[in-house]
């Protein structure tokens, strides 16, 4: 095993070589020792030449410019040197492709480029979410790709011994990434006021809902930390929006295109802002994937972007998932005690709360960030662990 010569930052593993080439008119078949075989345009070759003409070698960023060549280019000759794809061009540019690299990046069978976790939908059968230590997430990358993995596959988690102290939870989310800003700013309280901007600072109970549906992109990422808990009541719910979306293709898939396609209006508007966006509730991917939920029924405005007979329709759809979300056979309880941090994906997971006496002393803190953080966060882990894998086969 062997590291491949690649024009970006990460590493790839070769865990068999290339053994033969055939050229045709428009693309190079490439075929490895083990069996495996893909094709590549020869355009797509030329557009991702590693070479240190075509790419920085400090910033690994691109300096090729595509227009610069044919879209018709052809190489003059391709052939493998050692395991590497050498392919001459007419201007007698070179490229060499290894064949770890190509082998990630082939494309003409589907191969997944990404490693990213699958996401696995949950009910109540899950009993908790996935817990973890918060001191081993802040001291060890061991922990925390183990954090994340779990948080990519199931949308949520629980974080234990998380210092209670303001900056308990921002230590936390910053070992993910940067920290998101909104009007309720980087980091805020949930705390019952005499004069609150949002439900979520009364005694009230909540019902399953995502944070600001009412933005452009609502945020990825929440993390609730419990400094205190002396009221009585106050459970924490979650629920897995996806699951609650498969139930309803299931059950009453005629529902499930009006929750896709109808478009809801969506407002947070308080004495100092005034934040609208519209969306369908389920929020599906131009390939039919659901992407996210959006759902929360108090920052819901009139529904006005709709034709006159599709209004009922629409309010049974909402009605039917909606009323699946308080379904216990869906739903996680539990109570926050301090130290504990809730996380999950506020674009995937609702999150609710039951009636809690203001009696008691009840406060958590909480911040945003990214899917995308959590994301790149994975990738840097994986990209470590690849190194490290090629670095003890190199010493063997």
């Amino acid at each position: 095993m062997r590291r491949a010569a690649t024009g970006d930052f990460d590493s790839y593993l070769v865990p068999s070589e290339l053994s033969g080439i055939e050229q045709t008119p428009r693309w190079l078949s490439l075929r490895w020792q083990d069996g495996f075989s893909a094709r590549f345009h020869h355009i797509w070759l030329r557009d991702n030449c590693p070479c240190e003409l075509c790419v920085h070698r400090v910033t690994r960023e691109q300096t090729f410019e595509l227009l610069a060549v044919s879209s018709d280019i052809a190489p003059n000759r391709a052939a493998l040197q050692q395991g590497v794809l050498e392919v001459t061009w007419p201007d007698d540019h070179r490229s060499h492709f290894d064949s770890g690299w190509l082998r990630r990046h082939s494309y003409s069978e589907c191969v997944p480029t990404d490693s990213l976790p699958e996401r696995i939908t949950w009910d109540a059968g899950l009993g908790l979410p996935p817990t973890f230590d918060g001191p081993s997430i802040v001291s060890t990358d061991e922990a925390l790709n183990q954090w994340l993995t779990a948080l990519a596959t199931y949308g949520c988690s629980l974080v234990r011994n998380v210092p209670t102290n303001s900056e308990g939870v921002e230590l936390l989310a910053r070992r993910i990434g940067p920290i998101r800003d909104t009007n309720f700013g980087l980091l805020w309280d949930v705390v019952a006021e005499p004069d609150p901007i949002t439900n979520a600072n009364t005694s009230l109970p909540l019902p399953p809902h995502v944070d600001l549906p009412t933005r452009e992109y609502q945020p990825g990422l929440q993390f609730l930390h419990c400094l205190v808990n002396e009221a009585e009541g106050g459970h924490s719910i979650l629920v897995d929006g996806f699951r609650l979306a498969e139930e309803v293709q299931r059950t009453r898939p005629d529902y499930y295109d009006v929750l896709t396609t109808t478009a809801w209006n969506w407002a947070n508007r308080s004495k100092t802002s005034d934040y609208r966006f519209v969306s369908p509730i389920l929020v599906t991917d131009k390939t039919g994937e659901l992407n996210e939920v959006r759902l929360g029924n108090w920052l819901r405005a009139p529904l006005t972007n709709i034709a006159f007979d599709q209004v009922e329709l629409a309010y049974e759809a909402y009605r039917y998932i909606f009323a699946l979300s308080f379904e216990e056979r869906f739903s996680l309880q539990f109570r926050l005690d301090p130290g504990d941090c809730m996380v999950f994906d506020n674009r995937r997971v609702l999150h609710a709360r039951g009636a809690f006496a203001v009696a008691g002393r009840r406060h958590l803190r909480g911040c945003y960030t990214e899917r995308d953080e959590l994301y790149s966060r994975l990738r840097i882990l994986e990209r470590a662990k690849r190194v490290q894998i090629l670095s003890g086969a190199e010493h063997a």
